[in-house]
């Protein structure tokens, strides 16, 4: 008599592999550990064999199950695209995407435009600094990450760049006012204070840290109150800020930042695979 293997066990094996473990996998499926851990149970109990093997703490396939993961990825994407073909109402896949702060204007109206086309996703943005939606991305809690990176510093694929400017209110200090640099910095660790830090020593420019910022809105406003300069992308000046802009001009260049799309599914969900697809398409262009 067949015997037929349960896809809810399936599902929580892939999400273990996927996932890296029973905890982020029962987070994603929205279970408890102790179910997952009783679905890998069941399976290695139908199959009569271990699909896992410990590895100080984490969890490796043993070559079965290896062999499984194979048959279990063609399973759920077959299982998933017969419940797409042939439900009646379209079911909602909630997709999170996490984008820096410094770039969320430029790239959000255009992100929210192409999944307003999507009626079958439903997009849970979050904005905030670049460390903390990596932070998020790496456990699981993001599906897509739009991240500021050091140029080159990276291996992924860049969708856009821009330069960095050194950024005063027109009234700024007068150079000679001051024996060191008055600077405004975000709260380290973080690329852009690393940045005009290092910039300002290989020149030998003198420096003091006047302010620490926690955000953009943060720092553009100690920037407006003219107790010393930062450092912004070209997309972030306002009218205001620009003017100040030829004051800095004596200044050492900054490097560029490139912009890079983060994600741990792509190529494996296909409802990710599509909305990355399209942004490729229509907005990093």
């Amino acid at each position: 008599m067949s015997k037929n293997i349960d896809i809810v066990t399936l599902r929580s094996f892939s999400a273990v592999v996927e996932h890296g473990g029973v905890s982020k996998a029962a987070k994603a499926l929205y279970l408890t550990q102790s179910a997952i851990s009783q679905h890998i149970k069941r399976l290695e109990s139908m199959l009569d064999t271990t699909l896992f093997s410990r590895a100080g703490r984490g969890l490796v396939l043993t070559p079965t199950g290896e062999m499984l993961l194979e048959y279990a990825s063609k399973i759920l994407l077959t299982n998933d695209a017969i419940i797409n073909h042939f439900r009646k109402e379209v079911e909602k896949k909630y997709v999170s995407i996490g984008l820096s702060e410094h770039i969320s204007h430029v790239y959000l109206p255009k992100i929210l435009s192409i999944s307003s086309k999507m009626p079958n996703i439903q997009l849970d943005v979050k904005i905030g600094l670049n460390q903390k939606l990596f932070s998020d991305l790496n456990d699981g809690m993001l599906d897509i990450a739009l991240l500021v990176c050091e140029q080159g510093a990276h291996s992924k694929k860049v969708v856009g760049q821009f330069e960095v400017f050194w950024a005063s209110s027109p009234e700024t200090y007068s150079k000679k006012d001051h024996k060191a640099l008055p600077i405004i910095l975000y709260d380290g660790p973080c690329m852009f204070r690393t940045m005009m830090i290092s910039t300002l020593e290989a020149h030998n420019i003198q420096w003091e840290v006047v302010y620490n910022a926690s955000s953009i809105g943060d720092l553009k406003a100690a920037i407006e109150a003219k107790i010393g300069i930062s450092a912004l992308l070209s997309c972030e000046f306002d009218g205001y800020l620009n003017e100040g802009k030829p004051q800095c001009s004596n200044l050492p260049r900054l490097p560029k930042v490139d912009i890079v799309l983060h994600s741990r599914t792509y190529g494996k969900d296909p409802v990710i695979t599509d909305i990355i697809d399209a942004l490729n398409k229509y907005v990093f262009i």
